[in-house]
């Protein structure tokens, strides 16, 4: 498995479109800072910078993690996917032999790897250009970074739904982009559509995808004193955690049934 994962990886680095994805990562929190900066005008001291890196930060996780995470995760995901279909290389696979499912799990694991990086990108990203207009706002830069990480993971499993419409339609790249583009468009149309329902939000992948990384950066801030400490039930955590097992669980079956389907 491992070194298949490291085949997957050196097929990336030979793929230039991957690293204009990834430096997406970079491009979007930059636009975001320069839209913002103009929160710093009136801050005075050092509660209000730090609120400033809040915002910024915050904006960052829910734009970029909601909005763009799940479209170049289906991007990633039709070129890793496509690659032995386009090449015709499924029958030289099966003589070394290497099954489906390994190849299937390895190609999830570095689509994984991938988010981890996006997001991590993402954070240092916003950090070094809001340290750049003012150093006083940057702070507890560890604690965003662990919650970037757990963001990556969560939301690469809740964007796990678009990459099987990927395999199964089995189109070309333009209609992967389409339908990945299309799967963060209509959960945004959701989420405002349902906003004060919060029954039905419960239930909205993206927003399960950050619920616990908003949640544990809110306890942070009251520890921090920045907040008030508003104790939460034990249910929500677990709540979240189950949603992101069964999702998992339910696109890895699928993915295993469609990709199995047309690979023969």
């Amino acid at each position: 498995m491992r070194k298949l994962v490291w085949c997957e990886l050196y097929k990336l680095k030979r793929n230039k479109s991957i690293l204009l994805l990834t430096s997406l990562a970079l491009l979007f929190p930059a636009a975001l800072t320069l839209f913002t900066k103009s929160g710093l005008a009136d801050a005075a001291n050092p509660a209000e910078f730090h609120a400033y890196y809040d915002s910024l930060f915050n904006n960052n996780l829910v734009y970029s993690a909601m909005l763009l995470l799940p479209c170049l995760f289906g991007c990633l995901g039709a070129i890793l996917f496509f690659s032995e279909r386009d090449c015709d290389t499924f029958k030289n696979l099966q003589v070394i032999p290497v099954t489906r499912n390994q190849l299937i799990f390895a190609k999830l694991m570095v689509m994984y790897l991938w988010s981890e990086l996006y997001s991590l990108c993402s954070v240092l990203a916003v950090t070094f250009f809001c340290f750049v207009l003012e150093p006083l706002a940057v702070y507890d830069v560890l604690f965003k970074v662990l919650c970037s990480l757990i963001t990556g993971i969560t939301m690469a499993t809740v964007s796990l739904p678009v990459v099987v419409l990927v395999i199964y339609s089995n189109q070309s790249y333009l209609l992967s982009l389409l339908l990945s583009f299309l799967y963060a468009v209509v959960n945004w149309l959701l989420l405002i559509l349902f906003a004060s329902q919060e029954s039905v939000i419960l239930w909205l992948p993206l927003m399960n995808g950050l619920m616990f990384v908003s949640r544990l950066w809110g306890w942070r801030r009251a520890v921090l004193g920045l907040v008030e400490t508003v104790p939460l039930p034990l249910g929500i955590y677990l709540r979240v955690v189950l949603y992101l097992l069964l999702v998992f669980a339910i696109c890895i079956l699928l993915l295993i049934r469609f990709y199995k389907k047309w690979s023969r």
